[in-house]
């Protein structure tokens, strides 16, 4: 199709995807010519870098010294194995820190398995918490609860210290 256009131009004559319906208006055509290859543009910065952080949270002098990225990839050797045959779910963990995780769970794993997840992927972390979700918060204190049972299935999981 280019080449069938530049060919017409070429001979002085209208293209044919540029021709208009009444074929008396007129069709101005402007053809440049340039000698260097096509750089894309280049993009400007987000206008947002921060760390996200939830209202009521607290704000010990440890959380203030080392602020942690907003996203993070959570490790693979945390223990939790993910069976893609059998039924599974995304869900959305908001820790304490600020960061935000997507973790994939099958509907048999617990509670307790979400929060040995978290313990995983925080080594350092040592203080107690608690996880909630939904809302109004409801606090998920049954480490032997399924993700299916609890109603956990796409849902988001907020971790409050």
């Amino acid at each position: 199709m280019v080449a069938e256009t530049a060919t017409s131009i070429k001979k002085s004559q209208c293209p044919q995807e540029l021709e208009p319906a009444d074929r008396r208006t007129p069709v101005h055509v402007n053809v440049i010519k340039r000698l260097e290859d096509y750089q894309a543009p280049l993009r400007p910065p987000s206008p947002f870098q921060g760390v996200g952080r939830t209202l009521g949270g607290g704000s010990s002098a440890e959380e203030s010294q080392a602020p942690a990225p907003a996203t993070q990839e959570p490790r693979r050797s945390v223990g939790i194995v993910v069976d893609d045959s059998l039924p599974f779910t995304s869900i959305q963990l908001r820790l304490a820190d600020g960061t935000r995780m997507v973790a994939r769970f099958n509907m048999h794993h617990t509670v307790g398995d979400i929060r040995s997840f978290i313990d995983a992927s925080r080594p350092g972390a040592t203080r107690p918490y608690q996880l909630q979700t939904g809302f109004p918060p409801k606090q998920l204190a049954d480490p032997a609860q399924t993700v299916e049972q609890a109603g956990l299935a796409n849902s988001v999981i907020i971790q409050k210290m």
